[in-house]
């Protein structure tokens, strides 16, 4: 259940889960420049839950949401707070939300146009931020999902929101598959409206064969083949995506290395890296589950994870 507001509306807009740790508050931060960025509503979501709440209930008959209430409410008060300081001009509400964060998010991405997590939370059973909702959140949510990315270490002061661009480009792995194709869509959206160029990587690992002249002859002949058609599937995507979204600067690049491995390094240099959920399988494939899975565990960056259109 949530708490009744009047500044709850039925568009959510950008939906960021917060429950007062570091990585939210940051993603907070995160959320609330994106949502004024497009101009849309901003919902700051916290839930809560007690794990022997059942048990409580039983002996006592208490209420047991008012604990869960009562903190989802101070986490809220405390994102109100930092909004104020920040002097956030745009339209937000607040949602108190009991129950599972994970369960919850994935029902309010029904609606949101992007839910927006931090890393991690602040343990085991409050507030589930990253650990277990931002590995869990990418593959049911409905619309994309942003893991913001933040210092491991808590003595790091949270940044606030961004005054100056970021011009480094918003990198996203393609590989054909339609997963593929909807996460291109997303990242080509995100970089013309950050104004920055659109990265399209594919990556492949070089073949590797036996150490005798002729297979190293041949080998070379491959290579040099696979990057071929790795760059015409390249331009053709480009021309598709400035097809669909005029005026968006695009750079293909081929990467001959493990797709996972490429996908972390572009979360080193790049403001958002954008992945599928999934993409074609096999070795070749940029956007498979575990590639997708792997570079969350590992990015040293932003990740948005971009769910299949639906047709």
């Amino acid at each position: 259940m949530s708490i009744p507001s009047s500044s709850e509306h039925t568009n959510p807009g950008v939906v960021v889960g917060f429950d007062g740790s570091p990585h939210a508050i940051d993603a907070l931060y995160w959320a609330a420049q994106t949502a004024a960025l497009r101009n849309a509503p901003l919902t700051v979501a916290s839930a809560f839950v007690f794990p022997y709440s059942d048990y409580i209930r039983s002996m006592s008959g208490a209420q047991v949401e008012d604990p869960a209430r009562r903190l989802a409410e101070d986490k809220l008060a405390e994102a109100r707070k930092l909004l104020a300081e920040q002097r956030y001009p745009g339209e937000v509400s607040y949602r108190a939300l009991i129950g599972d964060a994970t369960d919850w998010l994935v029902k309010l991405s029904a609606d949101a146009q992007l839910i927006v997590v931090g890393r991690r939370g602040l343990g085991k059973f409050w507030g589930r931020v990253l650990g277990s909702v931002a590995s869990a959140l990418p593959a049911h949510a409905h619309c994309p999902t942003v893991i913001v990315y933040s210092a491991d270490d808590d003595d790091v002061e949270t940044k606030g929101i961004a005054t100056t661009p970021d011009t480094r480009p918003v990198a996203v792995g393609v590989d054909g598959s339609d997963h593929a194709r909807s996460a291109a869509l997303v990242a080509a959206h995100e970089a013309k409206r950050l104004g920055v160029t659109l990265e399209l990587i594919q990556a492949q690992p070089h073949f590797t064969g036996t150490s005798t002249v002729w297979y190293l002859a041949s080998n070379e002949k491959m290579e040099q083949q696979i990057h071929e058609d790795m760059m015409s599937s390249l331009m053709s995507e480009m021309q598709f995506l400035q097809h669909e979204v005029p005026g968006v600067e695009i750079s293909p690049v081929v990467q001959r290395k493990i797709p996972a491995e490429a996908m972390i390094d572009c979360t080193e240099r790049a403001q958002l890296t954008v992945l599928g959920t999934r993409g074609h399988g096999g070795f070749a494939s940029l956007l498979l589950g575990s590639v997708s899975r792997t570079t969350l565990s590992h990015a040293r960056g932003t990740v948005m994870i971009v769910p299949l259109a639906k047709k």
